[in-house]
Order: structure tokens, then sequence, then C-alpha cells
């Protein structure tokens, strides 16, 4: 393999990503490096999101925040290794979508951040998109079973909401920036190597841009 390659992990809220990223570089070979989000590790992420459920007039800085430190750390990643982000821009724009874009009219503030983020993709672009795709139910399950801090009190209600907008924005946003998307049942943990076996496949045929989405 001659490209060095940025690939992204997206899903639902308590999907499994994380879990994923964990065990999916070491299968794929030695120069692969996991990027998790480690933005509920923040203290500034956690004053933002206590933000974010208390007004959301002012949702939008919780995700300029993730969005611009996205940015950041694009810059200081190397062009002879390979990649995989734990949610990526594309996750930004559905963020975006499900919070903002759905009012009637978005302001001129909210649909200029949105084009800043689609920007921000094409000026750092994926190779390819693995969706990890599960039922709301199955995901709200996930949450409360693993307990963490930064999603207490997330009601099922955002959780089936967030999992629409995926299905809807997720292939319309790809198709606009001309990622390919490897969509794969979640609904059970699949093993490591049947991921790794399904993205080396897609690399090894070399079909970028020519299909939006393979079922695995």
């Amino acid at each position: 393999m001659n490209k060095s390659l940025r690939l992204a992990i997206e899903g639902n809220i308590g999907v499994g990503k994380s879990t994923l990223l964990n065990t999916l570089p070491a299968q794929l070979g030695d120069n692969w490096f996991p990027l998790p989000e480690r933005a509920d590790e923040d203290p500034e992420f956690r004053r933002l999101l206590n933000e974010f459920y208390a007004d959301p007039n002012k949702r939008v800085n919780l995700q300029a925040w993730i969005t611009n430190s996205r940015i950041e750390e694009c810059k200081t990643l190397r062009a002879d290794s390979n990649y995989i982000f734990e949610r990526s821009f594309i996750g930004d724009m559905i963020f975006c979508h499900a919070n903002f874009m759905r009012h009637e009219r978005p302001s001129g503030e909210l649909l200029g951040f949105y084009y800043d983020i689609m920007k921000a993709a094409k000026d750092h672009p994926l190779d390819a998109l693995i969706y990890l795709k599960a039922s709301p139910e199955t995901c709200h399950s996930r949450i409360l079973d693993r307990s963490r801090a930064a999603e207490d009190g997330i009601p099922m209600s955002y959780i089936r909401y967030l999992h629409g907008c995926y299905e809807t924005h997720l292939p319309e946003i790809a198709r606009t920036l001309n990622i390919p998307v490897i969509e794969i049942d979640w609904e059970s943990f699949q093993k490591t190597e049947y991921v790794a076996e399904k993205l080396e496949n897609f690399i090894q045929n070399g079909i970028y841009g020519t299909t939006i989405r393979k079922i695995a």
C-alpha cells in the first residue's frame, strides 16, 4: 500500500466506536494509529457540555470547540502514517443537522459555521468512513451500561432522533464529499478481524470515489 490513509469510525452515541477503535489498528498493521476523541476528558469540554444542556442557544459553542480541536489535531498528523479517527468532521456536520439546521430559518452564523466544517472536511479529506449501525434502543442500553459522566441523562428520544439524522444525512454528506462509506451492522459487536478483513478488501480494491456505500 503506497498511499497513507485516513479513515473514520462514525455512528450514534453509544454504538461502540471507541470499542472498535481500541482494537482495529493492531489488526491492520504496524503503521496504523488510533485517534480517540478525548473530549470527555477535557475540563473545557465538560463546561461546554453543561452549557449545551442548560441553554440550547449556546449549543454552537460546544460544537465549535470540538471542530476546532479536530482541525488542530489534523495539522499534527504525519504524511507517512495511517490514521483511524473516532468521529470526524462528518459527525460534526451531522451534529449540526441534529441541533441547529432543523430550525425553520437557521441564522447566518449557524449556516456559516456548517460550511466552515465542510471546508475543514475538504481540507483534511477521509479516504473512507466506517459507519457502525445499531438500533437506538441498543445504543441507549450501551450508554447506560458504560455509565460515562459526560453522557449522564441523555434521553432515549435524543438517541432515536440522532439515529434518524445519521440515516438521512450521512449518505448525503458522504456523497457530497465523495467519501465511500462501509456500513457494518453493529447491533451485536462483530469480531475486529471481521472489520479488518472488510477494510483490507476495500483498500486492495482501490475503489475510492467509485461507490458511496458498501454494505458489509
